[in-house]
């Protein structure tokens, strides 16, 4: 059986119930996987985390441990219960079979609010024009993919909640090989979303468009840079994102 030995998984919390994440903790360091749980910012922090003094974000948070992780495979992970240790050893097989630079776990909702399902359908059809396929599942947390891709991003990669969404693009964008498959996600034992569906999907909404045409016009950019002599708009062009 495949263990998790060459593999960092990165966990961001914010006010999550201690018991699960020690669950969680356990169960893949028993399977031999490196674990980071990236505290950002609880009132009552997890004890032996990666601690942000104040909250940062979701994004900042991933990219923190991202960044501490010393594998070069990462799998994220949300810490509130929802995702199982069984489907970050399932992405891992699938990782390896395929042959592929990330593979994103593809949710199976059983039911949303109407306002947060028809808005993820949209933001999915948009996200879709700029890469040319079907995207299922544009901004699930639980996937794995390459540190040495992903660390290259970060400069354009969302802070907040639409990390998942830039990276996604960014590796679409720029023709790294991406797959899906299914998991299991539960209802959240404890606590609530700490997602906000009208501001959090306008920030989606702009980091889809942006890195979608940043990334698609590089060639572009570039020849244009070229070809104009003014050396403050090549730089411009050049650097647009």
């Amino acid at each position: 059986m495949d263990n998790l030995s060459s593999v960092s998984v990165v966990i961001p919390v914010k006010d999550e119930n201690h018991s699960s994440i020690l669950i969680l903790l356990h169960e893949l360091e028993t399977l031999g996987a490196e674990v980071l749980i990236v505290d950002d910012g609880s009132k009552n922090p997890f004890p032996s985390s990666i601690l942000h003094e104040t909250n940062l974000g979701y994004g900042q948070a991933l990219m923190t441990g991202i960044s501490k992780a010393s594998r070069s495979l990462i799998i994220t992970m949300d810490g509130d219960g929802q995702h199982r240790t069984q489907d970050a050893l399932n992405l891992y097989q699938v990782w390896k079979m395929l042959n592929v630079d990330m593979v994103i776990g593809a949710r199976r909702l059983t039911y949303e609010k109407p306002l947060r399902m028809w808005g993820r359908k949209f933001l999915n059809l948009i996200a879709s024009f700029f890469t040319g396929m079907y995207l299922p599942d544009l901004n699930s947390g639980m996937r794995i993919f390459r540190k040495d891709i992903a660390i290259n991003y970060f400069p354009i990669l969302c802070k907040t909640f639409s990390f998942t969404t830039s990276i996604t693009m960014s590796f679409f964008c720029d023709n790294y090989r991406v797959e899906w498959f299914p998991i299991q996600v539960a209802d959240r034992p404890f606590g609530k979303s700490h997602v906000k569906v009208i501001k959090d999907g306008m920030v989606t909404l702009y980091y889809i468009v942006r890195i979608g045409v940043a990334l698609r016009s590089r060639k572009l950019r570039s020849f244009l840079a070229s070809a104009i002599p003014t050396r403050r708009i090549r730089k411009w062009l050049r650097e647009l994102l």
